[in-house]
């Protein structure tokens, strides 16, 4: 008899994690194994035992999206991560998916379909609801269609290559400002903003972060 997969479902709305348990405990080839209610506590049962990480990306003590690239950095590409969240805007879909999520689904009444989804996950799928694959798909074709420009590394700054890879990983103005304990008020950081937009002649944070990542800035 083939071992059930296990699953560790980090989300801090109770209603909606004891939701998508019920569906991940009535599905025979899934097994919860942990489910926990924010960053620190799912550190602590990151394991290579683990076979499916399902995520929020708003929890109490972070972004969901650096608990995706901290799992990926211990545990490499084994684990498959499945995002499931209310944010549907193209910066968080591009930064959760450039940081190694396998998947991405916006909250859903069906508790059945979430296992499911999980399931095929599990088994090397890519879910995505129907909205999130309509804008990958457009994205993808739009970077196709995208002249060559110069190398990004050549054109930004220290300072801006830094914001940019702090922005992929989920960071609004005010949070990179700390991070980078910088004195620069979010107004200041917003200008560094404008000056990534127009030397990578992009249109939002989205779109800088996929022309990065394409020229190899945000592996390391």
């Amino acid at each position: 008899m083939r071992e059930s997969s296990k699953v560790v479902i980090v989300e801090d709305d109770s209603v909606v994690a004891a939701h998508v348990a019920q569906g991940i405990d009535a599905h025979p080839a899934l097994l919860l194994a942990h489910r926990v209610a924010s960053i620190a506590a799912a550190r602590a049962v990151i394991a290579p035992d683990i076979a499916l990480f399902i995520i929020d990306l708003g929890l109490p003590d972070g972004s969901g999206i650096d608990l995706i690239g901290e799992i990926r950095g211990r545990l490499g590409p084994t684990p498959s991560i499945l995002v499931l969240t209310m944010l549907g805007d193209q910066e968080s879909v591009i930064a959760a998916i450039m940081a190694g999520a396998d998947g991405y689904l916006l909250k859903d009444p069906d508790a059945t379909d979430i296992a499911q989804r999980a399931a095929d996950a599990v088994a090397g799928g890519a879910p995505l609801s129907p909205s999130i694959a309509s804008y990958v798909l457009r994205h993808l074709r739009a970077q196709q269609g995208a002249p060559p420009g110069a190398p990004a590394e050549a054109l930004l700054s220290p300072r801006e290559l830094e914001l940019l890879r702090l922005f992929a990983r989920g960071y609004g103005n005010k949070q990179a400002a700390a991070a980078l304990s910088l004195s620069l008020s979010p107004h200041t950081i917003g200008d560094y903003v404008k000056s990534i937009y127009r030397k990578l002649r992009v249109g939002n944070r989205g779109e800088a972060v996929t022309q990065a990542f394409r020229q190899g800035l945000l592996r390391s």
